[in-house]
């Protein structure tokens, strides 16, 4: 009786140290499993030339997924979910702004990442995986996908077809101009400002009076990515996107400027061009073709137009006689905005392609410029 109740006496004393140990493999055990606490869904989707495969079409509401995007072409490539739409007209500024969301740029043999998790349904044909660099959507560079409500949630479908609200609303809306705002980059490589404000959409002037070249990026991305400001040169750069931007150049990252882009739709007086001139690419024949579209623009004095950079190199292009455009660098996906003051016949044409050109008329206007 005595060695019972010793042992009773000992069960007693190590039950709660038993407890706790079984507690601890419990909570070590549900932590490893995927059903209790499930971290993001990767999904592995593969881009090429001209093609878009994701082993994974109909997704979920409040998931979040992990896409693991890698490009196994020989082009350059975008990875964009978006409404399927015709964007030959458009500069990929423009594209971007009516993604859900997007990977800029990925080079052949890179892999990059996009964390993203649904937040409406997208019922077959509002959405899809695509590549809208010239070109490339007209090859083959969509597949579409499905996305339903998590089991017992009540989500509505995207609005507008899934194009994001803002963008739709900036492009159709009717307002007056705003005046522009210019700064300098001054011989040490500061601006002469240190803040600026525009309103979203707005387009900021930026002289060089230097004779360095300055690569402009901004923190966070303003939709601008890289632009290149040469020497001696005023370039213009819009501010698509609101929120507080800090500008520097990739060659003096500590001289910095911020711009304060505010919410209301906004365009700079002057800066509404008259056209937009692509030098784009077609990759369904058997060898690829680049051409510039259109081919013939008129416009005013002191009108302008959008040169636009679709192709997968970084160009340069120039104009006989010389409106003052100099010779524009233009990264693959990047535009720029050529003003046109005095009337005349303009041939622009394009260094690395000379057989290729574009003619634009510019006629008096008497003093107006509408």
């Amino acid at each position: 009786m005595m060695k019972q109740h010793g042992f009773l006496r000992l069960l007693v004393l190590c039950l709660p140290l038993l407890l706790v140990f079984l507690a601890a493999c419990g909570r070590a055990t549900s932590g490893t499993s995927s059903s209790n606490s499930p971290g993001p869904q990767t999904i592995k989707i593969t881009i090429g030339d001209f093609f878009v495969h994701s082993p994974q079409t109909t997704f979920v509401t409040g998931v979040p997924y992990h896409f693991v995007v890698t490009n196994q072409g020989q082009h350059h490539h975008d990875f964009l979910i978006m409404h399927p739409m015709n964007t030959e007209t458009m500069v990929m500024d423009e594209v971007y702004q009516r993604a859900l969301v997007y990977i800029y740029n990925i080079a052949p043999g890179e892999s990059k990442t996009l964390d993203f998790t649904f937040d409406h349904t997208a019922p077959a044909g509002m959405l899809e995986f695509s590549c809208h660099y010239g070109g490339h959507y007209e090859a083959g560079m969509h597949q579409a996908i499905v996305v339903n409500a998590a089991p017992g949630s009540r989500v509505t479908p995207y609005p507008n077809d899934g194009i994001p609200v803002q963008a739709a609303s900036t492009a159709n809306v009717s307002r007056t101009c705003d005046q522009p705002v210019s700064v300098m980059i001054q011989g040490n490589g500061t601006f002469d400002q240190r803040s600026v404000s525009l309103k979203m959409g707005d387009t900021l002037t930026i002289v060089n009076k230097t004779q360095e070249t300055f690569t402009l990026t901004s923190k966070p991305d303003a939709g601008i990515r890289f632009t290149v400001v040469d020497p001696r040169e005023t370039e213009y750069v819009p501010f698509p996107k609101a929120g507080t931007f800090t500008l520097s150049s990739q060659e003096h990252p500590s001289a910095q400027l911020t711009v304060q882009v505010s919410m209301t739709p906004g365009v700079t007086c002057g800066f509404e061009p008259v056209a937009t001139v692509s030098f784009d690419a077609d990759y369904t024949r058997a060898s690829d073709t680049y051409f510039f579209v259109p081919t013939a623009v008129t416009l005013k004095e002191g009108q302008s137009i959008i040169l636009s950079n679709l192709s997968d190199y970084d160009l340069t292009f120039f104009a006989q006689p010389d409106p003052g455009m100099g010779n524009v660098e233009l990264r693959r996906n990047e535009h720029q905005l050529i003003f046109f003051k005095e009337a005349g016949t303009y041939t622009i044409a394009c260094k690395q392609f000379p057989s290729q050109h574009f003619t634009v008329t510019v006629q008096e206007n008497g003093g107006d410029n509408d």
